[in-house]
């Protein structure tokens, strides 16, 4: 809990995407701290600025974040628990030197988080979160709702690190809802969509798709697209229908449609299959791109 650890959090909030949590201001001058008191909701942090001409410090009694700020520095703390945290800077001289900083929200929680909303079929993803404990050691269950179950289920486990963050690699093979528990409480949901793997070859004018994914398609269209750089997007040329599915490997299914299609010289094309075609379970999906030589 001491120096180390207040500037590994301070860089990991400074990392965080700006509209990732709420910040409230406290000025340090040679008077003391201003406003003393603040508010904030679960997952915000507050900024000590020092606008003195000597360094002070920010020490809590309960809280895992204490600060030595410089003249002219500012420093961060991020508060995931609901309380209040009193804090004092034991240098400085009578009250004004004092504070305390409410966090609104529940005591325990744990947060969970995709890096993006959309991945391929079976690509890894760093699920990420953080429990309010803000402490090293702490278990979360990460449990997941495939598309079509109607029920969680626990697909393994991740141990908390410095400031309490956890992360986990999932593969979903679907679009999933994903969940975090930590002790006694659930995180909110997070659903990721996941798109069909689309591979594009050619042999002269003869192409074939191939469409990686847990289900087939057989009987579903694709569609042969080429690139209009006068108007910036992809005009179809030719549809196909998918054949007969295989089964490579336990839980894969790749459906392969093959056509001949006429094409010119410098076209750059792909396969697109839609969100008509892919169904409920999946999100819509776009093959390589071909330059025709």
């Amino acid at each position: 809990m001491g120096k180390k650890f207040a500037a590994a959090l301070v860089l990991a909030l400074a990392a965080l995407p700006a509209a990732s949590a709420a910040d409230r201001a406290v000025t340090i001058a040679s008077t003391g701290f201003s406003p003393r008191d603040v508010t904030v909701a679960a997952h915000d942090s507050v900024t000590w600025r020092n606008t003195d001409s000597k360094a002070h410090r920010v020490v809590f009694d309960k809280a895992p974040c204490n600060l030595t700020v410089q003249p002219g520095a500012s420093g961060s703390c991020l508060f995931h628990a609901g309380g209040k945290f009193n804090y004092r800077d034991p240098g400085g001289q009578g009250n004004t030197f004092r504070g305390s900083v409410t966090v609104t929200g529940p005591k325990t929680s744990v947060t969970l988080a995709a890096p993006k909303p959309m991945v391929p079929f079976a690509a890894p993803l760093t699920l990420s979160g953080v429990v309010s404990s803000q402490q090293t050691g702490e278990t979360v269950s990460v449990s997941a709702q495939e598309c079509g179950k109607t029920t969680f289920t626990q697909v393994g486990s991740a141990t908390s690190t410095a400031g309490g963050a956890w992360s986990f690699i999932v593969k979903p093979a679907l679009n999933t809802v994903y969940r975090a528990q930590w002790r006694a409480s659930d995180s909110p949901t997070v659903t990721v969509k996941v798109s069909p793997k689309l591979r594009l070859t050619r042999r002269g004018s003869r192409f074939t798709v191939r469409v990686t994914a847990a289900q087939g398609f057989t009987g579903k269209l694709v569609f042969l697209q080429r690139y209009r750089p006068a108007v910036k997007r992809w005009a179809t040329v030719k549809r196909a229908k998918l054949g007969t599915a295989k089964t490579p490997a336990a839980g894969t299914m790749v459906t392969t449609a093959s056509f001949r299609s006429r094409v010119r010289r410098d076209w750059r094309v792909r396969a697109l299959l839609t969100q008509a075609e892919a169904g409920t379970c999946y999100a819509p999906g776009s093959s390589n791109t071909l330059r025709i030589r």
